[in-house]
């Protein structure tokens, strides 16, 4: 490859690394901004929650139970969005 080439290609990777911190410092923003406007004690009860229920169902069977969350979330949100269109 010529000299030109290889810093072209480097200015287009340092292009695509730019944006992909710019998106993740935008994102880091809006998870701040959303943690600011939850309500401390509720997050503090959420935490208590997860930590009961961990005690008593075991860290493997919640585990698995989120996983199976994760993957029928989009089922659940194409059912609701079908229904705001209906």
């Amino acid at each position: 490859m010529t000299r030109k080439s290889l810093c072209r290609e480097i200015e287009i990777v340092n292009q695509r690394l730019n944006l992909t911190q710019t998106n993740f410092q935008l994102v880091n923003e809006q998870s701040k901004m959303a943690l600011q406007q939850l309500n401390p004690y509720l997050m503090i009860g959420a935490g208590f929650l997860a930590g009961v229920m961990t005690n008593v169902v075991g860290w493997r069977n919640i585990y698995s139970f989120v996983g199976m969350g994760f993957s029928f979330y989009p089922f659940l949100i194409s059912t609701f969005a079908a229904d705001e269109y209906v």
